[in-house]
């Protein structure tokens, strides 16, 4: 049987793979869409683990979630973990018996979601194919079997490749988002909230990804006739509102039910985001722009992939003045609000909706399979330590100077 003809094999591994974040949920949406007739998936993740070395708290598995990949008939493997220790650049396991569970020489493809440094387990996969797909740029794996690297914007592809990622290993694959057609409720009646212009975000139940910029800019407008709704997110959103004595902010329990999440967003007027790091292609905002929710952001020290993703759709601004701006502007300039509004549909429609994405992604698992490892020269000088292309560099200059070397290393290796 030829390669195009049976079925591929995708192992998918994300620790914690199971919870409603926005990475696990990318996760989970592709597996899960993935034309059954062509692959066959699966899915290995493990609940909850406490970091060595930090503070960071991992999401727990969300049954909701389960509940989504069952009813697609994904094939669950759950493996163990103690901990995940992060004082070691490559974030050893403690305690896991994820190799008693997983074989690479059972897989044609291996699918990751990760913030692109040298990890474990995935560094001692030297074989099968790796499409990575990167999340946080907190460094660069150029790992010879890394097939193909996914982002989810060109600035991510820019700012991984100017830490030493191989381009030539890129491709842009946006946030599929996979939204029912229903009529959703919004929660207006139940929160108090008929008749008023109502501003909100959700966000992961996480303290280092609060920002104070959005409730702060609120505050400078708020008045009896406006609300602003948070669902989930950090416990500090909650002591800030105390603290600048919000009369109308509402706080609503992380979920991972996508009903109550789209009641959620049916209920707000603009989608006024604020986090800390930044972000890369916010699946949130995504979701947003499905509403027609204009979007108001600001720029983070850290990650800007939202500037390119919001497009037409709203503005990431750099100054609480200029976020409070443009909340006041949203709600008094109908014309410019149903501006933003119909560009955050049109956006949604073009680059979210899983029938745009699916397909894309399709196609790179089909060509990895027809040429796993292109550029073979390039591709192991990319993967070899930084002083071994030091020494091999100071080589190839003495034998141009010393016996008039003319071969162009610069055209083999494909950088010109």
């Amino acid at each position: 049987m030829s390669e195009l003809k049976r079925k591929i094999k995708v192992a998918f591994i994300k620790p914690a793979g199971m919870s409603a974040g926005g990475t696990e949920r990318f996760m989970q949406t592709i597996s899960a869409n993935l034309p059954k007739e062509r692959f066959e998936v699966d899915y290995f993740y493990c609940d909850a683990m406490p970091y060595i070395g930090g503070e960071f708290k991992v999401s727990e598995t969300d049954p909701l979630r389960m509940d989504y990949m069952r009813r697609h008939n994904m094939n669950l493997i759950k493996f163990h973990m103690k901990a995940k220790d992060i004082t070691s650049p490559v974030h050893p396991w403690v305690d896991t018996d994820f190799w008693a569970v997983f074989d690479e020489n059972k897989y044609d493809i291996i699918q990751t979601a990760r913030a692109g440094h040298k990890e474990y387990p995935f560094y001692k996969i030297r074989h099968t194919p790796i499409i990575d797909s990167i999340h946080l740029v907190a460094g660069v794996d150029n790992q010879y079997n890394i097939a193909r690297v996914m982002h989810l914007n060109q600035w991510s592809v820019n700012k991984w490749t100017g830490q030493g990622g191989d381009r030539k290993r890129t491709v842009i694959i946006i946030n599929p988002i996979e939204i029912p057609v229903k009529n959703y409720q919004d929660l207006r009646s139940q929160l108090g909230l008929e008749g008023k212009f109502v501003y909100g975000f959700h966000q992961r139940a996480d303290d280092h990804l609060a920002s104070e910029i959005p409730l702060q800019a609120y505050k400078q407008i708020e008045d009896q006739n406006t609300g602003f709704v948070i669902l989930g997110g950090s416990q500090k959103y909650r002591r800030w509102a105390k603290e600048l004595g919000l009369k109308n902010a509402h706080f609503l329990p992380a979920t991972g039910d996508e009903d109550e999440i789209y009641r959620f967003l049916k209920t707000l007027n603009v989608f006024a985001h604020g986090r800390k790091d930044g972000e890369l292609n916010s699946r949130a905002m995504g979701e947003g722009m499905f509403f027609g929710l204009p979007i108001v952001s600001h720029i983070s020290e850290n990650n800007n992939g939202h500037v390119p993703s919001i497009g037409e759709a709203g503005r990431v601004v750099d100054t609480l003045e200029e976020y409070v701006a443009e909340m006041q502007r949203l709600r008094q300039d109908t014309g410019y609000y149903n501006y933003r509004s119909e560009a955050a549909k049109k956006r949604f429609m073009s680059h979210y909706a899983i029938e745009t994405n699916i397909g894309q992604i399709t196609s790179v698992y089909e060509d990895v399979i027809k040429n796993p490892f292109p550029y073979p020269v390039r591709r192991f000088f990319y993967s070899l330590h930084w002083t071994q292309n030091i020494r091999i560099a100071l080589a190839w200059v003495y034998l141009k100077v010393k016996y008039k070397f003319h071969v162009d290393i610069l055209k083999i290796l494909k950088l010109r």
